[in-house]
């Protein structure tokens, strides 16, 4: 892993944290306990901050970043998809971030929701809590079931279990 100051700052990163060794961290970001970043993400908090809440995953080649003095809160939880585009927007907790999404400045995504895989959140947009949301650009689709919303705390549970697995070496 490559950890970067940035102006000064330095990340701040949880010695319960999995982080793959090609993923690279800069500037003002905090990574909370059981979070696990995968094989080449991306995280610059250069122009406000990043933070990662606990048992959250980030997927392969995901990049998250910033906007002048808009930052990007991710809360617990949360597991976002292999090459998603996470900027300036908030993530509420126990969400699921399909593969191939992007969310742009400002949005909000409400906890217990599923974006679906290639949706496009766009500049400013807010839904409801306990949607399924998809399409470019998304939109509400239905309301998830309590199996759905189960299931996305079952999906970061699993990913860190398995973080532990590579932390522990086990994973060869």
């Amino acid at each position: 892993m490559l950890l970067k100051e940035f102006e000064g700052i330095k990340p701040k990163i949880s010695d319960k944290a999995y982080i793959a060794e090609n993923v690279v961290i800069t500037g003002d970001t905090i990574i909370d306990d059981d979070v696990n970043l995968w094989f080449g993400v991306v995280i610059r908090g250069d122009m406000s901050y990043v933070r990662v809440g606990k048992n959250t995953n980030i997927q392969d080649n995901s990049v998250v970043h910033v906007d002048t003095d808009i930052p990007t809160n991710i809360g617990d939880n949360v597991t976002i998809g292999h090459l998603c585009l996470i900027h300036g927007c908030t993530i509420k907790d126990n969400v699921l971030v399909g593969m191939s999404s992007t969310i742009m400045n400002h949005a909000v995504i409400n906890k217990n929701t599923i974006i679906g895989a290639g949706s496009l959140v766009t500049e400013g947009k807010a839904f409801p809590e306990g949607v399924l949301i998809m399409g470019r650009p998304a939109k509400v689709i239905r309301e998830l079931t309590e199996d759905e919303i189960t299931g996305i705390q079952h999906s970061a549970d699993g990913y860190v279990a398995k973080s532990k697995l590579y932390k522990a070496g086990q994973a060869k």
